[in-house]
């Protein structure tokens, strides 16, 4: 993968930066005293599908941050400090008013990965579980018109906060994956083929607008949908739970965060 112009100057001033901030040179780096100074520090924002719901061994029960969710194995894999600051139910004003606190000039990478709450997606699927079509469209046309209309400007926002507070990191966004393959089970709740296309149009349509704006910041995008290709809820082998009674229904399992992790991961190493 090709470093961005944004990538590539984090990769050049990050060392100047901190070499020169901290007021030592080159041997003292050298020392087993001064490795922390080399640990990459990684700050994951973001909501549920950061925060891994669904994928089990939570550290709590209000945010539901799992030790199996991707920003945990991409900072294994990579060796990096991990700040994990996503909570479940974050929308971007929440990222903006409680995940921040961590970044800092020595940031180097930071992960954002919100906006399915601020386009409702949690009460779309509601609305689209029974039987009633016309419901489901316009719970639809609803959370669309969200996320071409006021999400751009709170996204720009949040990704500009973001930069001001580290500004030598490297930021990934990472998009959320299509639900549906348009079979249907038990775990479905009788979201129809055709409502289930609609669906995976409206994630579509927020991985786009969501990689437009990182674009226009000069971040890069983890786009997982092809790698959850065959891998919908109610397939053979379901990386996404279809309908459970609880916070975990239409969230990412175990294997899913995993998957997630190897598509972040590559970003990550890149930097």
């Amino acid at each position: 993968m090709t470093a961005t112009p944004s990538k590539t100057r984090g990769i050049l001033v990050r060392v100047a930066a901190v070499a020169a901030a901290a007021g030592i040179g080159g041997a003292a780096f050298a020392s087993p005293a001064s490795a922390d100074w080399w640990t990459p520090r990684y700050v994951a924002l973001g909501d549920s599908y950061v925060s891994g719901v669904g994928a089990g061994d939570y550290e709590d029960t209000t945010c539901y941050r799992s030790a199996n969710a991707y920003p945990v194995l991409a900072a294994e894999a990579t060796g990096a400090q991990l700040s994990f600051d996503a909570c479940s139910g974050a929308r971007v004003e929440d990222v903006v008013a409680d995940q921040l606190g961590n970044l800092t000039w020595r940031t180097s990478e930071v992960t954002i990965g919100v906006g399915g709450n601020d386009a409702g997606f949690s009460s779309v699927l509601g609305a689209c579980a029974g039987t009633d079509t016309a419901l489901c469209e316009a719970a639809i046309a609803n959370a669309q018109n969200i996320i071409t209309t006021s999400l751009p400007a709170e996204l720009d926002d949040l990704y500009t906060q973001v930069e001001d507070l580290s500004p030598w990191a490297d930021v990934t966004v990472v998009g959320n994956p299509r639900l549906f393959s348009g079979a249907t089970c038990a775990g479905s709740l009788a979201i129809t083929p055709a409502e289930q296309a609609l669906l995976n149009e409206t994630a579509d349509l927020l991985a786009d607008t969501t990689a437009g704006v990182a674009d226009d910041h000069g971040f890069a995008f983890a786009d997982v949908r092809d790698a959850f290709v065959g891998h919908e809820v109610c397939t053979a082998d379901a990386w996404i739970l279809g309908y459970t009674g609880n916070v975990e229904s239409f969230h990412a399992n175990a294997a899913g965060q995993a998957a997630y992790a190897e598509v972040v991961t590559s970003y990550l190493e890149d930097c």
